[in-house]
């Protein structure tokens, strides 16, 4: 329950300075309200019944199910909750001081609970920076998943299908571009792929010889001396 308290908190933060992605909301406090209600605080622009103020909303979160569905989905069903509320019937309850609170499984239990974490493409890219970077939320390190290996040193969605990472390795800074999509589907790819698996793989292969089959000569990057294009590479 700690451990996935703190992955909730972890994923939660970044919405304290930019709102949920297609809403106006803002997370501004999360903590667990007994076990298995996980309560989030949101500021932002209210029920159309109060223009401004905060709302809370109770998330179920027995470990059992975190387990099955994947700590992500709660971004995902906050976010569903968020719009979901944009209707006038969507049911509220107040506390003794005025505040809305929402039952997150009364409201979504209107469409029933999704299965599958919410991944949009900016979801995707936040990932692999992370990840790259050994973000404690995906690895519990500073500074980057394989420090004796390579340090990031930035990145750059460079279309809706391909984020480009730029890494420092051996004393150079290479380009690394990565498929934020499934090839199969088409849809962002889920929060905790391959990144950093596949990175190191590439950097430190079996075979001496296989980065030079994903090196693409004269791509006119002015930031790195050389890319490696991985988006095949799945």
């Amino acid at each position: 329950m700690e451990n996935l308290s703190s992955r909730v908190l972890l994923a939660l933060r970044r919405f304290i300075g930019v709102p949920l992605s297609g809403t106006a909301w803002y997370v501004y406090g999360a903590h667990p309200l007994g076990d298995p209600v996980f309560r989030v605080r949101l500021n932002g622009p209210g029920h159309p019944a109060e223009p401004v103020g905060s709302l809370l909303v109770d998330l179920p979160l027995p470990a059992s199910t975190a387990e099955d569905r994947g700590w992500w989905w709660y971004v995902g069903a906050l976010r569903r909750i968020t719009r979901l509320l944009s209707g006038t019937e969507s049911p509220l309850a107040y506390g003794d001081d005025g505040v809305a609170v929402v039952d997150a499984a009364a409201v979504l239990g209107k469409e029933g609970f999704p299965d599958e974490p919410e991944v949009t493409l900016e979801d995707g890219a936040d990932y692999v920076v992370g990840d790259l970077c050994g973000d404690a939320l995906w690895h519990g390190t500073p500074a980057s998943a394989a420090p004796g290996l390579y340090r990031m040193v930035g990145f750059d969605l460079r279309t809706s299908d391909t984020l480009r990472v730029y890494l420092s390795h051996q004393n150079r800074v290479i380009g690394v571009d990565l498929a934020v999509r499934d090839g199969g589907t088409g849809r962002p790819r889920i929060v905790g792929w391959w990144a950093s698996a596949k990175l190191t793989a590439l950097l430190r292969p079996d075979d001496p010889a296989s980065p030079a089959v994903h090196k693409v000569p004269g791509t006119g990057d002015p930031v790195r001396e050389a890319v490696y294009d991985l988006t095949r590479w799945a």
